[in-house]
């Protein structure tokens, strides 16, 4: 009798076993896990396959539970709860179908492969279609195979920071002249310095923060005065990246009514701040100027919107033509491809932060990033730490990120984080109308819904 070696019965063994796939489900309780229950209790059959996670409602499933679930070796996550109109909290499953929307649209930019995240509608009455959901799932992810993309991020836990290499930037930094070099710069220099002196001499405001050019550097960086005499020294703000109203989210920072330097950047984030009750009309006080360095004097906030919008030269979100064509550029490539871009650049970050800390929309008292209780994804800088972080927060800028770039001008490392903010704002704009910023009157995307949102991709 001939015995085969080890190695060849391993292979053999292994080639004659069914890959089966794990599957996690997170459900609502009062909906979707009933319907679960209703098939146990009426003995129908589905496959083992998948882990039920039990969440009050859909409207509570984070993102950052389905990133952890692949991270940690899911081959496919599906999320269910109750139909439209059903919600035992009302509104539950209408917020969440939004985000499901942004999600998925999000994932589609990463080249993930949104086969291996589906989403349902299943009540309580519906064990059947709870049983032939899972069947149906499970047997298109045995068919798939495993998902070893995201196997080969998990196992690069702890890998070193790829060397920097030449990357996209977008738009080159600029240097300005010397103001005193254009008497025309000089003149608008002086009309913006003069308002904001007499407005801190009549004590409309308390504070002002504008711009100075650097001397260093040749490029203006922000300068806080709080006495009349100060204000010749503010500028213009140039070409710079960067974005003022990031100052107001600082909670030492509680002088008010501040004057401000807005351009149309930080009037976006302006309306956004207020949108989201962040910032009231009365505790700041806008100089406007214009693209071209024109002074358009001390407006009201009504004022200064339709102003700037008027400046913008038809860009209704503020992101630049050469990031608007990059985010073409790679949205057209095939899925795979996309994926490696992004592994590509998620390999370069250092986990600074310093994207966060120079956006103005990025405003929590305690990031999820810095929270360690749960520690939701690593905090290390390697493969899942730096793909959770990203994901993470570029979906909480969705229909927020208002493209001033100032994201991208302070990463060190050069990662292209703002064509992730392009992206997504394309498409709050084409499944909601939604252009982040436009209007202060403007519901807040994520925290809205309508009844006739788009689901078609839910079952």
């Amino acid at each position: 009798m001939t015995v085969a070696a080890p190695a060849a019965a391993d292979a053999a063994a292994s080639a004659n076993t069914v890959f089966e796939p794990r599957l996690v489900a997170f459900v609502c309780k009062w909906c979707t896990y009933a319907g679960a229950d209703l098939a146990g209790t009426s003995r129908m059959l589905y496959p083992p396959n998948v882990r039920v996670i039990k969440l009050p409602c859909t409207g509570r499933i984070d993102i950052a539970f389905i990133i952890r679930a692949f991270s940690q070796g899911a081959d496919g996550v599906i999320v269910s709860g109750c139909h439209p109109g059903d919600c035992h909290y009302s509104a539950g499953n209408f917020r969440a179908r939004r985000r499901w929307t942004l999600f998925r649209d999000l994932l589609d930019i990463l080249g993930f492969d949104l086969r291996r995240f589906q989403c349902a509608w299943i009540s309580a009455a519906e064990g059947t279609k709870w049983a032939a959901t899972i069947r149906d799932f499970t047997e298109e992810m045995r068919a798939l195979g495993p998902y070893t993309a995201m196997r080969q991020l998990a196992g690069e836990r702890g890998a070193p920071v790829a060397p920097r290499a030449a990357v996209w930037h977008g738009r080159p930094a600029r240097r300005e002249p010397e103001p005193s070099a254009d008497p025309a710069t000089r003149a608008r220099s002086e009309a913006l310095a003069g308002a904001i002196a007499a407005a801190l001499t009549d004590k409309s405001i308390a504070a002002a923060v504008g711009w100075t050019l650097s001397p260093t550097l040749r490029r203006p960086r922000p300068l806080w005065i709080t006495a009349p005499e100060e204000a010749d020294r503010l500028g213009l703000p140039g070409d710079s990246d960067g974005n003022l109203a990031r100052l107001l989210k600082h909670p030492q920072l509680t002088v008010r009514p501040l004057g401000m330097v807005v351009r149309h950047a930080e009037m976006q984030a302006l309306n956004v701040l207020r949108q989201e009750s962040q910032v009231a009309e009365q505790d700041v006080v806008l100089f406007a100027v214009a693209r071209d360095g024109r002074f358009l004097g001390r407006l009201d906030w009504d004022a200064a919107v339709a102003a700037l919008a008027a400046d913008a030269e038809g860009r209704v979100n503020g992101f630049s033509p050469e990031v608007e064509a990059e985010v073409s550029r790679v949205l057209a490539l095939p899925s795979a491809e996309r994926w490696d871009y992004w592994r590509t650049q998620f390999a370069r970050c250092i986990k600074c932060y310093a994207c966060r800390n120079s956006c103005p929309m990025c405003g929590c008292e305690v990031c999820l990033a810095d929270k360690n209780q749960p520690q939701w994804f690593p905090t290390a800088a390697d493969g899942p730490g730096n793909f959770a972080w990203h994901v993470i927060r570029a979906f909480h800028l969705a229909g927020r990120c208002v493209g001033c770039g100032a994201c991208q001008a302070a990463c060190p490392a050069g990662v292209a984080v703002n064509l992730l903010g392009a992206a997504l704002a394309r498409s709050a704009a084409g499944h909601f109308g939604h252009h982040a910023g436009a209007s202060h009157q403007d519901l807040p995307l994520q925290a809205a819904f309508r009844t006739d949102d788009r689901e078609s991709f839910i079952k």
